[in-house]
């Protein structure tokens, strides 16, 4: 086991699936959020939206459900800023995001991936522009800000879009891929070729966020995918959860064969067990259906989007 970061692997086409094939693809999904043990009110949000319905939220026809031609969305938004700025915007996020990535989708009616990958960044800019203008406009709000880190399956591809530091995990055969990469200011030295400390995890850097949606006017929403196959899964949570639960144990508690509720309560319950500093979200869904590929030892080839990686072949 381990977590192995994002790979960006040579470039090649992969158009052999559009939207049109999701029918034949079933998720089964849930998330809890909660306040810690230390925090005095929740500034996280999480979303859970099938993009060819347009229903949000929890319920039981989004717990289970087929993923329609347009896909369906996965997000964790950590929300920080004093008082409760934080939770506004976490919250602006959470209603913005999957209302204009839906309202989008149904104006064009059919998507390739590349638009998809499109409106998905345009979303997570159109909630930037909504955080930041209310900022401007209330004294009280000066300064807020959110990660966002959006998950959406459309045909075989999970694109993930991030803002920040919350991260998506895929569990797939017993191995725990991390999908994005923290947008601190410590990943930045390293990109730079500074110096680094001897201990990163015990620098306080690396909590320093690079870009945050809402706290400024302009941000750089990266995208990574990866094609699922049958019987995958993704974790999506906030620092809270991972800097709480060592990936070991997040392997561990989100690769059982329990009920997703009660994983989702497992891992609450361990970051809570461990010091519970931070507030705790988590979105764990599972993916199956003759629509995906079947398993069969496949490696996770996860890259960074390209458009030209899904034009079709001459």
């Amino acid at each position: 086991m381990g977590d192995r970061d994002c790979r960006q692997g040579k470039v090649r086409a992969v158009a052999e699936t559009t939207g049109s094939d999701a029918k034949a693809i079933h998720v089964t999904t849930f998330a809890l959020s909660d306040m810690g043990r230390v925090r005095k009110n929740n500034e996280d949000n999480f979303v859970i939206c099938n993009l060819t319905s347009g229903e949000v939220g929890i319920s039981p026809t989004l717990r289970d459900h087929d993923v329609g031609p347009l896909g369906s969305l996965f997000m964790v938004a950590d929300g920080m800023g004093g008082e409760a700025s934080g939770e506004i915007a976490s919250q602006l996020a959470a209603v913005t995001v999957p209302k204009r990535l839906y309202d989008n989708l149904k104006s064009l009616g059919t998507a390739s991936e590349a638009n998809f990958v499109i409106l998905l960044r345009e979303a997570i800019e159109y909630a930037n522009q909504i955080i930041y203008q209310k900022a401007l406009a209330t004294p009280a709000y000066r300064g807020m800000g959110t990660t966002t880190t959006a998950s959406a399956l459309f045909g075989q591809h999970l694109f993930v879009g991030q803002v920040g530091d919350s991260r998506c995990y895929l569990i797939r055969d017993k191995q725990l891929t991390r999908l994005t990469r923290d947008q601190t200011f410590l990943n930045y030295l390293q990109d730079i070729g500074a110096e680094m400390p001897a201990d990163p995890e015990k620098d306080n850097r690396k909590s320093i966020l690079t870009q945050a949606v809402g706290s400024s006017e302009t941000l750089d929403v990266k995208v990574t995918y990866v094609r699922m196959h049958q019987g995958d899964r993704i974790l999506i949570c906030c620092d809270g959860l991972y800097n709480m639960v060592p990936e070991a144990d997040l392997l561990e508690l989100g690769s059982r064969g329990d009920e997703l509720p009660d994983i989702c309560k497992a891992l609450i319950e361990k970051a809570n067990a461990n010091g519970g500093t931070d507030n705790i979200t988590v979105v764990v869904a599972e993916f199956t259906g003759l629509g995906l590929p079947p398993l069969d030892g496949a490696p996770v080839e996860c890259k960074e989007f390209k458009e030209e990686d899904f034009k079709p072949q001459a």
